[in-house]
């Protein structure tokens, strides 16, 4: 009955980030900007799900608990989004080959048993890069 539809997140710059979330392999589905330009809007789309970003003229930053997994788990509220990939080194390969991250982060396995690593989005937002399996 209940189907994921989307992720949404906030942006401080739209085109630095649909970069950012093109090289993930997301496709620019849709887009709308408010007359007075105070607000865009861009859906991405990537094998079915959609990330849906805000980018408002008058921002605020993300708070720095959110900037990192040890801090930001304990704070109530949505943490972060996966993507899973066959392998992961090929996937540390690839963000480092397209600059999308400048070091190569620690595999981890998690307690429930899955390896994974995360990477920052350009405004420092968690993405996790797991493992399929």
């Amino acid at each position: 009955m209940f189907h994921i539809d989307h992720t949404a997140l906030s942006v401080s710059d739209m085109e630095t980030s649909v970069a950012f979330y093109e090289k993930l392999g997301f496709i620019l589905d849709k887009k709308w900007v408010a007359e007075d330009g105070s607000l865009s809007i861009v859906m991405l789309l990537k094998e079915g799900t959609w990330l849906e970003l805000f980018c408002y003229q008058d921002k605020e930053e993300l708070p720095q608990s959110a900037k990192e997994i040890a801090t930001d788990l304990k704070v109530m509220g949505t943490k972060h989004f996966a993507l899973h990939v066959n392998d992961l080194e090929e996937a540390i390969a690839y963000l480092l080959q397209n600059e999308l991250i400048s070091d190569r982060p620690e595999i981890k396995t998690g307690r429930l048993g899955r390896d994974y690593f995360f990477i920052s989005d350009p405004d420092g937002i968690l993405v996790e890069i797991i493992s399929e399996k």
